[in-house]
């Protein structure tokens, strides 16, 4: 073996134990942040319920600007979603969409859940001066972006069971469907 590969060697020994120890070291704090949330379990196979899903990754493992940017982005990409299925055309801009939904009287009314999550949106988008820093505080906020998150897909995304196990969603138009029944997406894993 020369000296880079023995070089590259020792590196990813290193790594691998500086990984290990900060994994052991957090383990206790992730689950307990795992077990704070109570989010959807199954939701609809759009092509942003994995990147939600990652929300709560992120959360658990204590990223919490990230989880505060992609909260914020994943309900943007939900009033689009809802701009599209009830007739209207979406625009870029968030409060465009949400105020055209509400304008129409479009259920659910997520409205006041929408202007709290977006509030502060710019300060984490462009990590503005002045943002908070403070870990404790950063946790608090992230904590309360992802809980108002995983209540507008509670909202929008609602459904009952069918006597024959089938899920029926209460807004179907939020739903993509495979063969007449809604095609889910389910966050069954931490």
């Amino acid at each position: 073996m020369g000296k880079e590969e023995v070089s590259k060697a020792i590196q990813r020994q290193q790594l691998a134990d500086s990984l290990e120890q900060d994994f052991i070291g957090t383990l206790s704090e992730r689950i307990s942040r795992y077990q704070e949330l109570d989010f959807p379990k199954l939701t609809p196979n759009h092509h942003f319920a994995s990147v939600s899903a990652q929300c709560i990754l992120l959360y658990r493992d204590g990223y919490f600007f990230a989880c505060i940017a992609l909260s914020q982005a994943v309900a943007e990409a939900i009033a689009r979603l809802m701009c599209e299925k009830s007739g209207f055309s979406p625009s870029t801009n968030f409060k465009t969409n949400v105020g055209k939904l509400y304008k129409g009287k479009i259920e659910p009314d997520c409205k006041g859940l929408f202007d709290e999550i977006w509030k502060d949106r710019n300060d984490y988008h462009h990590l503005l001066l002045g943002i908070l820093t403070e870990r404790s505080k950063l946790q608090e906020i992230a904590k309360s972006k992802i809980i108002i998150l995983h209540e507008i897909e509670s909202k929008v995304f609602d459904f009952s069971w069918t006597k024959d196990g089938s899920p029926l969603p209460r807004y179907p138009k939020y739903w993509e469907t495979t063969d007449g029944l809604p095609n889910m997406y389910l966050r069954f894993q931490p």
